[in-house]
């Protein structure tokens, strides 16, 4: 049997960007991860969450867009993609992080942390709904192992539900999911650096909107300007661009159940660096997720292998 010339080196090509999309999606969880635990260190240097947003949105975007720029990134944008992700993308972005800290703040951390992680719900019905996609059996259960996970972890608190933060919580969570299905499309055509400075540069203009209208204090300490500064040189561009590489190309569901690593790294972050402890059932939750995200590269496997099947029966079917 013979094989084209070139096939196997783009075969290869294409594996090491699927790799590094798996990595990039990983270190995203992680980053986002972190930042519920850095936000909680701004609060306690009075720094309110709309100022952290725009303040830390200000400093990252514009390091993000000035490396777009001089890398050439920036050269021949689509216009439709670069508008769609700068005024539609950015600002739901900076809305769903501010409802999740309103959540935060009316139900306790544990219980919105729960909700907003129902995000690949909605994520898989939205791509089901919009593209005529499934989803598969084995990323479907994957979904609901995770799910289970996330319970166990943060389902054993002490937190107290109230309906005006678990509304919040599924409002973030919805707005997420909006965020990256909608966002998918156009990264692919963009690029993933120039759409994270872009989203940036959209989700800062809304929220520092906001900020203002509120007549927030923009007046920080030293402390609140460490963490504006840590959150802005290495969590957003690690946060946002990483998720992005994963969405193009993974998909923004194979992203959307990734992120759910999020919790586990909250969890044991904010028990390292704020002495809160883990009980046993949130143990076994960790566990459990780590166990589901071990499985998601062979459950999306699964599904563009038998996509690929199909569309071969398909194809001889047409020709007899």
């Amino acid at each position: 049997m013979t094989r084209r010339p070139g096939t196997g080196s783009a075969v290869h090509v294409e594996d090491r960007r699927v790799a590094g999309a798996w990595v990039g999606g990983i270190a995203s969880a992680i980053a986002y991860g972190l930042t519920p635990t850095v936000a909680a260190l701004a609060y306690t240097e009075g720094v309110s969450p709309s100022v952290l947003v725009t303040l830390r949105g200000l400093l990252g975007g514009a390091l993000i867009l000035a490396f777009a720029a001089a890398t050439g990134r920036l050269r021949r944008l689509p216009l439709r993609a670069s508008l769609g992700l700068t005024f539609l993308c950015g600002p739901i972005f900076g809305l769903q992080i501010l409802a999740y800290f309103a959540a935060v703040q009316s139900t306790g951390a544990q219980i919105a942390l729960v909700l907003v992680h129902v995000y690949p719900v909605f994520v898989l019905l939205l791509v089901m709904l919009t593209r005529g996609q499934r989803a598969g059996l084995p990323v479907l259960m994957v979904c609901a192992l995770m799910m289970g996970g996330i319970g166990l972890v943060s389902g054993s608190g002490s937190s107290s539900i109230t309906a005006v933060g678990a509304g919040m919580a599924v409002l973030s969570a919805a707005g997420y999911a909006v965020y990256l299905v909608l966002g998918e499309p156009w990264v692919r055509q963009v690029g993933a650096i120039a759409a994270t400075g872009l989203v940036t540069a959209g989700s800062t203009l809304a929220v520092g909107i906001v900020a203002l209208a509120t007549h927030q204090d923009f007046a920080l300490s030293s402390g609140g300007w460490r963490t504006v500064i840590l959150q802005a040189v290495f969590l957003i561009p690690i946060g946002v661009g990483g998720a992005f590489y994963a969405v193009r190309h993974l998909g923004s569901v194979s992203m959307s159940l990734l992120g759910l690593l999020e919790p586990i790294v909250g969890v044991v972050v904010a028990a390292i660096v704020l002495s809160e402890r883990l009980g046993g059932l949130q143990w076994a939750g960790v566990t459990t997720i780590l166990l589901a995200c071990s499985l998601l590269p062979w459950a999306t496997r699964w599904r563009r292998a038998r996509g690929s099947t199909d569309t071969s029966e398909r194809s001889v079917t047409v020709s007899n």
